[in-house]
């Protein structure tokens, strides 16, 4: 199989790159052995950047307007950006996962003046990759207009629509603070790229699976010192890397993906309804299995400062609470290719029957026995008031990201005296999930056992790490990690397709 291509995008402002395809980033990487020499070379190009700072007048304190121009002359001089070396980070570890790496930097494509320069050049860059890695620098909370310039290339062309749907998206965000913003930078980007038909991942396990890489940098040239930011980084490009072999894998599954259907919340019958018509019309690209939540009496989470209580085999259901219908649904919860949350939004909360809150509340166990949804793909789906405001798109991404899934856009429907409007997209929409799904899942049954599994990092929660350190027994969880694999190994003699020349 051919080594996954990942395209990592620099978004700021600040990248000294003098023109299209003079960036010597990728070859810089290539040289760089350990993680420990990487860390050297982001100091060092840190400093030369902040130098070429002063050199440019700011140790002179001269007007910014005279430093902007003497930095443009000093453009091919070493030194980068807090963005392009979290960038850096990042490819480096997709890199050491197999990946082939490309770097483009888009100050170098989308001048201060205006306009596009060498179109052909990034569109071909575009095309060429198997999945796309932005960083860049947070303003308000938002992404930079570089970005913004890249997301209007790429909407304004049939042909890139086209060519990046059903291609991967991750990314990196840098802020002057701790907290500056990063996530939320991280998040609307995904929305925007998972809107285009991308799919969409977080970081990996070793840094919590959340949005992407989340780095800090006061100042020019500082982001050597955010190990924190830097280690997020770093599981971006691990996780890009590890999802885009799946996905190249060349196995397929002999049968349809199985799909898991969750009603977790309704108004009027439309989701029940919406559930109906995917096993009606949809029979053909899955399996389609449904848990009823609204059906189901759920308690709210206790909130235990230990989760999941146990440790266990994935079958055996984890959560502290016992009384109540968690536990006889858990084993429904497992071993499929596809999740497919089904949420409507009612302004009249009379009309709601179930509680999408506490689902998500109450299967913190899930993601936290080692992330058993890892590598799944989630398609939700929302149908909400015309006219009204309904955050659970979003919601619904930031949740379910976090289980260490891939995500794929939402499909949002509107309720409108009992009918779903839009539910012909949708279904068109889940039509699509269905194709990228079996692609993911066959390729994660085919890898059974040949990378790492997922293991909960309990980052921040110390009650938690101390408790894990003292009494969860090493032996157990690779009992855990055997097992698991073992299903999965079985599951692959079952499903998948034999292989003309071996695996």
């Amino acid at each position: 199989m051919k080594p996954p291509k990942l395209l990592g995008i620099s978004a700021s402002p600040r990248n000294p790159w003098p023109g299209p395809g003079e960036s010597t980033l990728v070859a810089d990487l290539s040289a760089i052995g350990d993680k420990a020499s990487l860390l050297e070379y982001i100091k060092r190009q840190g400093d030369l950047c902040l130098e070429k700072y002063l050199k440019a007048g700011r140790a002179e304190r001269k007007g910014f307007l005279e430093i902007y121009a003497n930095l443009r002359k000093l453009a091919k001089s070493p030194g980068l950006s807090n963005s392009e070396l979290a960038l850096a980070a990042a490819l480096w570890s997709a890199a050491e996962r197999g990946a082939e790496i490309r770097h483009v930097p888009l100050s170098a494509h989308f001048p201060a003046q205006g306009g596009i320069v060498e179109e052909g050049l990034l569109r071909e860059s575009l095309l060429w990759a198997d999945g796309i890695l932005i960083s860049g620098p947070v303003y308000f909370g938002d992404r930079s207009s570089l970005a913004k310039s890249l997301l209007d290339f790429i909407a304004s062309s049939p042909e890139l629509q086209g060519g990046l749907r059903g291609k991967l998206y991750g990314g990196c965000s840098v802020g002057a603070k701790r907290n500056g913003g990063q996530e939320t930078t991280l998040i609307y980007q995904l929305v925007d790229m998972l809107e285009m038909g991308l799919l969409g991942v977080g970081n990996d396990s070793e840094t919590t699976a959340q949005y992407g890489g989340t780095c800090h940098a006061g100042d020019v040239g500082t982001i050597s010192r955010d190990a924190l930011g830097l280690e997020t980084a770093m599981g971006v490009g691990r996780r890009m890397a590890t999802v885009l072999s799946l996905l190249k894998s060349p196995a397929r599954l002999k049968g349809k993906p199985r799909a898991l259907a969750l009603l977790l919340q309704d108004a009027e019958g439309a989701g029940a309804g919406m559930i109906e018509k995917i096993r009606l019309h949809l029979g053909d690209v899955f399996d389609v299995h449904v848990v009823d939540y609204t059906e189901l009496s759920i308690r709210r989470c206790m909130a235990c400062d230990i989760c999941p209580a146990d440790v266990d085999l994935d079958e055996f259901y984890r959560c502290l609470v016992k009384n109540d219908a968690g536990g006889d649904v858990h084993r429904e919860l497992l071993d499929h290719d596809v999740l497919i949350p089904v949420v409507v939004s009612s302004r009249n909360p009379a009309a709601i029957k179930g509680d999408y809150q506490k689902f998500m509340e109450r299967t913190r166990y899930i993601r936290r026995g080692d992330y058993i949804w890892s590598d799944t793909l989630v398609a939700p789906v929302v149908i909400q008031e015309p006219g009204g405001v309904s955050t659970y798109p979003i919601r619904m991404l930031t949740s379910l990201i976090r289980h260490h899934t891939v995500m794929f856009r939402p499909l949002v429907g509107h309720l409108a005296q009992g009918a779903v409007i839009g539910e012909e997209q949708i279904l068109e929409g889940l039509r699509e999930a269905a194709e990228r799904s079996a692609k993911l899942a066959a390729g994660r049954l085919a890898r059974a056992g040949e990378h790492a599994a997922a293991s909960y990092n309990p980052v921040g929660y110390v009650l938690s790490a101390d408790k894990t350190r003292e009494d969860m027994q090493l032996k157990k969880r690779e009992e855990i990690v055997a097992q698991r694999e073992s299903r999965l190994r079985k599951l692959a003699a079952e499903r998948l397709l034999p292989q003309s020349g071996g695996k």
